[in-house]
């Protein structure tokens, strides 16, 4: 069995039938509203065509709600969900392959499962799953199941499948203040999580990544507005080393984030003081944020990790970087995050994680044997040594793609308050988180916004 190129049909793939996905939320293009719609462009570099993660070949993007709870009130528009992330696509052994990876923690009161294998072996090769915290074994156990399922149908079982061992990789944040009223009806459960992977599409099949409280970004705030998914991209030029001389080759970042952090009072928008403004002309955090209003506060009141939440941060790109490359990437979401919250971000009780991944070609990690194939290779205590070869970025032309994390994560932040701008009624029926007041934000980068 050849590791590094064989692939199956679409159809082969557990879970694709598609007549099981009326929870599944299928938005139209024309339809996304960003942060560029109300005049501000994060940066100076280019985004890709979506301005999203879809934006990175083959990578594939499953998402999906629920309402919180059947027994909720009919004035509840609460939402549990999970987005699921598929590096190098959904079909056959590419969505397995590994792809180098690294992480950063910025503040660690949260989870991101399959960090250890990403520290000692420098990449991941399972799909990658945002979810709200009490979902994190659901989604854990469903992309098991579609990983068992998938190596099954390729006829991969036993000894091979421990050799293709991956740890699932799902990070969390927590949905307290919306789903408060009943936090354990915020779980998902394994068969739901297939739906999200039945659902996974790239942006040739007509995948589009749903922002705001859509996906794993259900049940989530940013800032204290509704917020959750967002999404963005950039595009890096270079010359490529190994090709002719003064030919290009184009390269590209991808971001999806999940917010649920942030104070109003430090919302920040290209530079702009939007939250300290829009306290200043009356505006207030929900009551479920605090007793009184945020416009008489210097700063949120502490209520735990429901009020000081977290963040999950997933860059993607098809540039051949190292694991090292990539720990330094994830690092610079962290300027991204800062744009957007200042000195009010990596609070005590907050979860802010860091992905970054490479879906450069990557050969197989197993040993090859004497016939060529994996399946005949002789294991034991001491395997004979076997090498392969990658290509790696130069540290000299990594700067742009640092300042690029750093941009495509400020975007897709914004992105995911803009994306939340219809608000949300909590568990309970009566409190709502508003969303971002899209027409004010515009009016006042209209009139404070420095354009150089």
């Amino acid at each position: 069995m050849d590791l590094n190129h064989s692939t199956t049909s679409t159809s082969s793939i557990p879970g694709r039938d598609a007549s099981n996905t009326s929870t599944v939320a299928a938005p139209s293009k024309q339809d996304r509203m960003t942060i560029r719609s109300l005049g501000y462009s994060p940066g100076a570099l280019s985004p890709g065509p979506l301005n999203s993660i879809l934006d990175i070949p083959n990578l594939s993007v499953g998402q999906v709600i629920f309402p919180t709870s059947p027994s909720q009130p009919e004035t509840s528009t609460a939402r549990k969900g999970a987005t699921i992330i598929f590096p190098r696509g959904t079909e056959g052994l590419k969505a397995i392959t590994p792809c180098h990876a690294g992480y950063a923690v910025f503040n660690g009161n949260g989870c991101l499962t399959g960090t250890p294998q990403i520290e000692d072996w420098g990449f991941t090769n399972t799909p990658i799953g945002f979810t709200n915290s009490l979902s994190l074994g659901g989604v854990f156990d469903g992309i098991w199941d579609w990983i068992l399922d998938l190596q099954e149908s390729l006829g991969i079982t036993g000894r091979l499948q421990s050799r293709l061992y991956g740890t699932p990789v799902v990070g969390e944040t927590a949905d307290w203040l919306i789903n408060s009223a009943n936090l354990r009806a915020s779980r998902l459960s394994a068969s739901e999580i297939r739906q999200a992977c039945t659902a996974a599409k790239t942006a040739g099949q007509g995948g589009v990544v749903e922002e705001g409280q859509c996906g794993g970004g259900a049940g989530m705030t940013c800032h204290q507005f509704s917020g959750g998914t967002g999404t963005s991209s950039r595009l890096i030029k270079g010359d490529r080393p190994s090709g002719p001389e003064g030919s290009e080759k184009e390269y590209m970042l991808g971001c999806l984030v999940q917010t649920n952090y942030g104070g109003l009072v430090d919302l920040t928008i290209g530079g702009v003081p939007i939250g300290r403004l829009l306290m200043k002309d009356g505006a207030s955090a929900s009551k479920a944020f605090a007793a009184t209003p945020a416009s008489r506060q210097p700063e949120p009141q502490p209520a735990g990790r429901a009020d000081d939440g977290s963040i999950l941060v997933l860059l993607v790109t098809d540039a051949p970087l190292s694991p090292t490359q990539l720990n330094r990437l994830a690092r610079h979401a962290t300027a991204g995050l800062a744009c957007v919250g200042g000195n009010g971000i990596g609070r005590n009780f907050s979860g802010d994680i860091f992905l970054a991944l490479s879906t450069a070609p990557h050969p197989g990690e197993q040993l090859i044997g004497k016939t060529g194939g994996v399946e005949d290779a002789i294991m034991g205590r001491f395997n004979a040594s076997q090498t392969y070869q990658i290509e790696v970025i130069k540290n000299e032309s990594i700067d742009t793609f640092l300042a690029a994390a750093g941009e495509a994560t400020e975007e897709a932040i914004l992105n995911s308050l803009v994306g939340g701008r219809d608000g949300v009624v909590c568990m309970d029926g009566e409190t709502k988180i508003d969303g971002l007041p899209v027409e004010k934000v515009k009016a006042l980068l209209e009139r404070y916004l420095v354009k150089v």
